[in-house]
C-alpha cells in the first residue's frame, strides 16, 4: 500500500499505552491488527475511486505532492539501476503509477498490492496509459505473506514508500530473497527509524487501520543478511535543496565553497538523512553487463576488408578485432536490450550520415569479459552509392553506440580502400 492510502479509512482504535500519554506502540499495533483487517481497510479506501480520482494522476496529482513524489521517484530509480527488459516487481503498487512508468521504460513489471480494489484500479490506469512493447505491466493481489511470484523470477524489486507498512519486515525480506535472481537487487525509499513516533504517524495509527512502522537500518541489515542478501547500501542527497544567490553560486564555482557555508551544507544534509532513506540491497554479486551504458568501451582494429560476390551484386567481407576495454561484459545472447553487435553506418562523400542502421554483424561468442578480445567476421551488402564510407562501431542494442559514450574510436572504411 502507498502512504496516502491511510488518510480516509477509519477503523477501530488500537490500545494506547497509559504510561506514555496516549502513545501508540507500533509493535503492539502490529500484533493487534490481522491481515484481513489490513486488506479490508485498503479495499475500503480504493473501492470508491475512479480513473478521474487524484490518486490515478500520480505522480502529478497536485503541485505539492508532485515535488515530493518525483524527488523520491528519481532516488529509488537510481537505486534500482533498471535496464530495458528487466523483470521488476513493485511492492505496494497502489494505483500502479510507478509500475506503469517502469513498463514504459521497457521493463516487464508486476505490481503487487494487498488491496484487490487497488489492483483492479491499477489495471484500468494501465489500459488508459497504453503501455506498448518492449515494456509490459501486470498487477496481482498480495496476501501480505507470500509474494505471488516464482523463485528467482525477477531482476529488481522496488519499494516506494511501502516497506514501512508491512507487518513483518524480516519475513518480507526473506520473500524478496526468494523471488530475486542472483545478481539482482531491491531498491527502497522509506521513512526513518523514528517514523512511528511522529505526530502524523501517531494520528494515522490512532484513527485508521494502518501500520506506520519504523525503518531502522540496523534491523534491516540484520534481517537482510539473515535472509541471504547483502548488507544495504545507502544513497544520500539533499531531500530539500539549498538556496543561494547567483553571485554566491558563481563564486563557489570559481573558488570553491567557503568553510562556514560548507558547514551549513553538511548540517543541512545531516538533518535530512532520515527524512527519506534511500537504499538498495543486492542478492549476491551484482551483474555488470552491456544492458547499461556506463562502462562500455572498446578498441577496434580492422583485420581485413574486401569486396566479394554477394547475392546478385557485391558485398564487403569484414573481419574486425574488438577488445573490451571497459568494465562491463558484452552480452552476445539475444535479449530485449544489451546485446552487443558490430554496427555499420553509411556516410556520404562529405561525411554526412546516410544510414545509421545499415547492417549488423553479431559477436561469435559471449559474454566477452573486460580485457578479452573477440574476432567479429561477416559480410554486409555493399552500398549502391557511387561514393561512400562505412563507419564501424559496436552497439549495445537499445542501450548505446559505444562511440557516442566517448570511449571508443569507430573504424572508417572508404570504397577506395577495398
Amino acid at each position: 500500500m502507498i502512504k496516502s492510502l491511510l488518510h480516509t479509512v477509519k477503523g477501530s482504535l488500537p490500545r494506547r499505552d497509559p504510561q506514555r500519554s496516549g502513545f501508540i506502540d507500533v509493535r503492539q499495533l502490529i500484533a493487534e491488527l490481522s491481515d484481513d483487517e489490513l486488506m479490508a481497510s485498503a479495499d475500503a479506501y480504493f473501492a470508491p475511486m475512479q480513473l478521474t480520482s487524484e490518486q490515478c494522476r500520480k505522480p502529478y496529482s497536485n503541485p505539492a505532492d508532485a515535488v515530493h513524489l518525483t524527488r523520491h521517484m528519481s532516488l529509488v530509480l537510481e537505486a534500482a539501476d533498471l535496464f530495458r527488459g528487466a523483470r521488476v516487481m513493485e511492492l505496494g503498487c497502489g494505483t500502479g503509477w510507478l509500475s506503469i512508468g517502469m513498463a514504459q521504460m521497457g521493463c516487464e513489471v508486476t505490481g503487487v498490492d494487498i488491496s484487490a480494489a487497488a489492483v483492479r484500479l491499477a489495471g484500468q490506469v494501465a489500459q488508459r496509459s497504453s503501455v506498448h512493447p518492449p515494456g509490459r505491466v501486470e498487477f496481482l493481489t498480495y496476501d501480505g505473506k507470500s509474494l505471488p511470484l516464482a523463485d528467482a523470477s525477477v531482476d529488481r524489486i522496488v519499494c516506494h514508500d511501502a516497506f514501512h507498512h508491512v507487518r513483518d519486515q524480516a519475513a518480507t525480506l526473506r520473500e524478496f530473497a526468494r523471488v530475486l535472481r542472483d545478481g539482482g537487487r531491491v531498491a527502497f525509499i522509506e521513512p526513518g527509524p523514528h517514523h512511528s513516533r511522529t505526530p502524523q504517524s501517531q494520528a494515522e495509527m490512532a484513527n485508521f487501520k494502518v501500520i506506520e512502522n519504523d525503518v531502522c537500518m540496523e534491523e534491516v541489515t540484520r534481517h537482510a543478511v539473515a535472509a541471504g542478501l547483502e548488507a544495504p547500501q545507502m544513497l544520500m542527497q539533499f531531500q530539500q535543496p539549498f538556496t543561494l544567490g547567483v553571485e554566491e553560486f558563481n563564486a563557489w564555482a570559481k573558488t570553491g565553497i567557503p568553510r562556514e557555508r560548507a558547514a551549513q551544507l553538511i548540517g543541512m544534509l545531516q538533518s535530512q538523512m532520515t527524512n527519506g532513506q534511500c537504499f538498495f540491497i543486492y542478492k549476491g554479486q551484482p551483474t555488470r553487463d552491456s544492458r547499461r551504458a556506463d562502462g562500455l568501451a572498446a578498441r577496434l582494429q580492422r583485420v581485413s576488408a574486401r569486396r566479394v560476390p554477394y547475392g546478385s551484386g557485391w558485398g564487403i567481407e569484414l573481419a574486425v578485432d574488438a577488445v573490451n576495454t571497459g568494465t562491463r561484459s558484452w552480452i552476445a545472447a539475444t535479449l530485449p536490450a544489451g546485446q552487443v553487435n558490430l554496427g555499420v553506418h553509411v556516410l556520404g562523400p562529405r561525411g554526412e550520415l546516410r544510414d545509421n542502421n545499415y547492417a549488423r554483424l553479431r559477436l561469435p561468442r559471449g559474454p566477452v569479459a573486460p580485457g578479452e578480445s573477440v574476432l567479429i567476421e561477416g559480410v554486409v551488402r555493399e552500398p549502391s552509392d557511387e561514393a561512400y564510407t562505412l563507419r564501424l562501431d559496436l552497439v549495445a542494442e537499445m542501450v548505446a553506440w559505444f562511440a557516442d559514450l566517448g570511449q571508443t574510436q569507430p573504424l572508417r572504411l572508404g570504397r577506395d580502400e577495398l
